[in-house]
């Protein structure tokens, strides 16, 4: 399976200079890894600062996706490998910023297609 953070928290949550966007920063120590994601207010409702969501990442539609507090589908735009993993990507036309300190082979091949689908319960 692609990429998968468990234990991770909800750093914080800030405006954008978008009307009615917000900036969501989720980390993982454990894993090394910091995801941000532009939301719309509707969606960032469902979460708060500090909580402990998991995040899971992959090449292919997840099960029960449609469960979680988020599902997505994404696309990639560009993947630089230079100081680990970098992925920038968009999510329904928002922006979205991974980057994995010491990335697995599974997970650097996880964003090789355009596409990537994204949980996070």
């Amino acid at each position: 399976m692609g990429v998968r953070f468990k234990d991770a928290i909800i750093e914080s949550i800030k405006e954008t200079d978008t009307k009615r966007l917000k900036l969501l920063k989720v980390s993982s120590k454990s894993d090394g890894a910091t995801l941000t994601i532009e939301l719309p207010e509707a969606l960032s409702s469902r979460f708060n600062a500090k909580d402990h969501v998991d995040v899971v990442i992959d090449s292919k539609a997840i099960p029960k996706g449609e469960q979680a507090r988020l599902y997505g589908e994404g696309t990639v735009f560009r993947r630089t490998e230079t100081k680990g993993l970098e992925i920038l990507g968009s999510l329904g036309g928002l922006r979205v910023v991974l980057g994995i300190a010491k990335p697995t082979s599974s997970q650097s091949k996880t964003f090789s297609s355009n596409t990537f689908y994204i949980v996070i319960t």
